[in-house]
């Protein structure tokens, strides 16, 4: 990546990164590896086995978007504090987003920054959260407004882990990667479309292709843009949007693929109005969610409490709310110019009272 390279390996095996660990780190070396104890039931002794030359701690925190705070990030310091690590060592993060990015922070934070290596187990983190070096927590005013740029040592993905992934664990992926081809790759974009049924059935060959696809638009926008300082933001196409309502629902009700899948559609109907893209292409987009079960409308908050929420985005500049918004599918563009009444329009056509 950019200024700070790191492999990103796919379909390794998670006994394998002992292997590939010794390259470069000493055994005896200590591992803090973070986790949540449902990960660690399904996979912590297939990694364990191949770190067996290295002196391994695991602490673990409950799951959910809300243990993703300043309080968590001190409980799991006091751990490593209590197991001793040093600058010498090295932290896993074991998991999903939630653990990548609090796991990170901590690695970015703890003694002004030991090394970490990324291993995600679900497809949102592997196709998405894990790849870039932004690591993060919430605070109550907004998500993800504590963080930094931190790249891991690799980012270890092991596509077996996603076997025993709940559908709506996957359903957060496949927001991701329905986002990925719209500001990206219209042929992933075809491709999602013409495999729906094969993608549901989790049919492995087609799995591999739309998360090799996906994790490529990451990668190759990443690669351009490391400090998110240009074209990095397209990422946040859907986002502006799904923030406010994890936010306004205080992480709590809604998943992130969730929030994040009514933010396209939120998007894709600004951009229609706007006339950045066709009718037709906004009814794909709104089809192609639904057809993965994703939702295109919420209910329980206002629309006044969310344009209120999408103030604090970070990614806001000068005052003004940054938007990212399709040209085309396949193609976005960040807009500062859209006006607190054309959001306010893109809140009431999602949000059902």
């Amino acid at each position: 990546m950019a200024g700070h390279p790191y492999p990103i390996c796919l379909d390794a095996k998670l006994e394998d990164i002992g292997k590939h660990l010794q390259r470069t780190i000493q055994p005896g070396t200590q591992i803090l590896v973070v986790s949540q104890e449902k990960i660690v039931e399904l996979y912590f002794q297939r990694l364990a086995a191949g770190l067996r030359e290295y002196q391994v701690q695991l602490v673990t925190f409950p799951a959910g978007e809300e243990e993703k705070n300043l309080n968590r990030l001190q409980a799991l310091t006091t751990e490593a504090v209590a197991f001793g690590l040093n600058r010498e060592g090295v932290i896993i993060a074991l998991g999903g987003g939630v653990v990548g990015d609090l796991a990170g922070f901590l690695a970015a934070t703890y003694m002004r920054g030991v090394r970490f290596l990324q291993v995600p187990t679900t497809l949102l983190a592997q196709v998405d959260s894990s790849i870039g070096g932004k690591v993060a927590v919430n605070h109550p005013a907004g998500k993800n407004l504590l963080g930094a740029f931190y790249p891991p040592l690799a980012v270890w993905t092991d596509f077996s882990t996603l076997d025993t992934l709940p559908w709506e664990e996957a359903q957060n992926g496949l927001a991701e990667t329905i986002k990925h081809a719209i500001l990206g790759d219209q042929e992933l974009f075809d491709f999602l479309e013409k495999y729906v049924e094969q993608i549901k059935k989790r049919e492995g060959s087609i799995w591999r292709e739309m998360i090799s696809r996906s994790i490529a638009v990451k990668v190759r926008i990443v690669s351009e843009d490391e400090k998110e300082k240009g074209t990095r933001a397209l990422l946040n196409l859907g986002h502006s949007f799904g923030h406010a309502l994890e936010s306004a629902m205080g992480y709590t009700g809604i998943t992130h693929g969730q929030g994040v899948s009514i933010g396209l559609a939120a998007a894709a109907n600004i951009a229609q109005q706007r006339g950045h893209i066709k009718s037709q292409e906004t009814q794909r987009i709104h089809t192609l969610l639904r057809d993965f079960g994703l939702p295109v409308n919420i209910s329980g908050v206002t629309p006044e409490q969310l344009l209120l929420k999408m103030g604090a985005d970070k990614k806001n500049r000068e005052g003004k709310k940054v938007i990212i918004l399709p040209v085309r599918i396949g193609r976005a563009m960040a807009f500062r110019d859209c006006s607190d009444d054309e959001l306010m329009q893109a809140w009431r056509e999602v949000v059902v009272c």
